[in-house]
């Protein structure tokens, strides 16, 4: 059976833009072949969005609540995960600096370190250890030409080696904020090729890592497929 056909597949960064059609987005990523997303809470007027829509959302297709922390320093972090933790299906953690991503893959309550920029084999052991997600952003790659696209290429190549010398999750994503950003799972996987990353491990990156990270949080549910803690 086809690896696209028996994985349930999950984006984990859908980010609707004001005017977006939260309904129309989810219902596309599911034609696409997504089993489900998660939203950020902390953007203004989702969470109301979502039980205010959630009788019209996909049957039977997930939306999860995501938070998304960007903070200075360590100690604002852990105050951040106090908070947030069990009010959320998936905590990302927006790096970048050196010292940024060691803050977050030294927490396991981290699930995803996003936009970490390169990282070095201190970063991948830790992350893996901790059971921190790395994120590849393939929206870098769609959205970017010439000189940054090759960047970003040479970027990810770095990391994708290092992610498989330690063992650490990974996630893949476009970070769409519209409908022209989301991409059905073969075409995630075909962007990933292009820094070096085989279809199996593009099926782990879409669909086993953001299914444990899911199952890590407490499971509550406001309506069928809307998953709220």
């Amino acid at each position: 059976m086809s690896l696209f056909k028996s994985n349930p597949f999950y984006e984990l960064c859908m980010k609707p833009e004001a005017g977006e059609d939260l309904r129309q987005m989810a219902g596309v990523a599911r034609r696409y072949g997504y089993s489900g997303v998660a939203v950020p809470v902390d953007t203004s007027g989702v969470e109301e969005r979502l039980r205010r829509e959630s009788e019209n959302l996909p049957t039977g297709f997930l939306i999860a609540r995501s938070v998304e922390l960007v903070v200075k320093n360590a100690s604002q972090l852990s105050g951040l995960l106090h908070r947030w933790w069990k009010r959320s299906d998936c905590l990302i953690f927006r790096g970048g600096s050196e010292s940024l991503n060691r803050v977050g893959v030294e927490n396991h309550q981290v699930d995803v370190l996003g936009s970490p920029g390169k990282i070095n084999h201190v970063l991948a052991k830790i992350a893996s250890e901790n059971g921190v997600a790395i994120e590849f952003d393939l929206g870098a790659i769609i959205h970017r030409r010439g000189l940054k696209r090759s960047e970003t290429l040479a970027l990810y190549r770095n990391n994708l080696k290092l992610v498989r010398k330690y063992r650490a999750p990974f996630i893949l994503t476009t970070n769409p904020r519209n409908l022209y950003d989301l991409r059905a799972p073969r075409e995630m996987a075909a962007l990933s090729m292009l820094f070096g990353m085989t279809r199996e491990e593009s099926v782990h990156g879409l669909s086993t890592v953001p299914k444990e990270i899911l199952e890590r949080h407490e499971k509550n549910f406001i309506a069928e497929g809307v998953r709220l803690v």
